[in-house]
């Protein structure tokens, strides 16, 4: 047998090994969890789902893609979903009827559908939730609305939407009686004599009408009180 080189058998176990790497790399599934360095391009009317591990249960977590109702014409509608694991809608990008109002609307909702946040699809502001601005009332106290009477006796009435669990009061009242607010017809909040402030349970469903009332008593016969209305806040609980 001919003598063959070391040097030359070197070389072809070196190739082997080489081949052997290259066969084990090509078979092998690269991490499908992990980009670095890259971005992730969606197209062509691809879509981004993340769902729930139970698929039985339909909650779709995360929706990025093409939603319903197309726009007129049947023009694709691109919006965005979060969804909490229960199925409830948290956050929303779309437009509800396009063919009304085709710009869309960033929403967040409350765990029983209430949309709590909504930006105006007008392109400037808040559509939700409503913020009353206070109003002016006078300083001087002798044109407040006043009582003698020693029954609760109704100085001011008024009305607004339902839109926090809490409201914050503040009635500046003199001295000679007591001041209470209702809402609904019941009393929220302790009555006060003198200047009343506090922060309580609305007692009132989401969206739903309020009355206000603002009610004083005299404390004695003879003596008066005057009273105004200065914040009516929804405020969180």
């Amino acid at each position: 047998m001919a003598a063959i080189p070391t040097d030359l058998l070197d070389r072809i176990r070196a190739l082997e090994r080489q081949v052997r790497a290259l066969m084990g790399s090509a078979n092998t599934r690269p991490a499908m969890d992990r980009i670095s360095g890259g971005n992730v391009v969606i197209s062509d009317g691809g879509q981004l789902a993340v769902r729930n591990r139970d698929e039985q249960k339909g909650a779709e977590l995360l929706y990025i893609g093409q939603v319903s109702p197309a726009r007129p014409g049947g023009e694709e509608q691109q919006g965005f979903f979060v969804r909490r694991d229960d199925g409830s809608k948290a956050l929303t990008v779309h437009a509800d009827a396009p063919d009304l109002q085709p710009n869309q609307s960033v929403k967040v909702f409350d765990r029983k559908g209430n949309a709590l946040f909504a930006d105006d699809t007008g392109g400037e502001g808040l559509a939700r939730p409503y913020i009353p601005y206070p109003l002016p009332t006078p300083e001087d106290t002798g044109h407040w609305e006043a009582t003698s009477a020693t029954e609760w006796t109704t100085l001011y009435n008024g009305n607004a939407i339902a839109q926090h669990p809490y409201l914050y009061c503040l009635i500046a009242a003199t001295q000679g009686g007591e001041v209470r607010l209702l809402v609904n017809g019941a009393q929220v909040g302790p009555s006060a004599a003198g200047t009343l402030e506090f922060t309580a349970p609305l007692g009132a469903p989401y969206d739903s009408p309020v009355t206000f009332l603002v009610q004083a008593r005299a404390t004695a016969p003879g003596a008066a009180v005057r009273c105004s209305p200065r914040a009516l806040y929804g405020v969180k609980s």
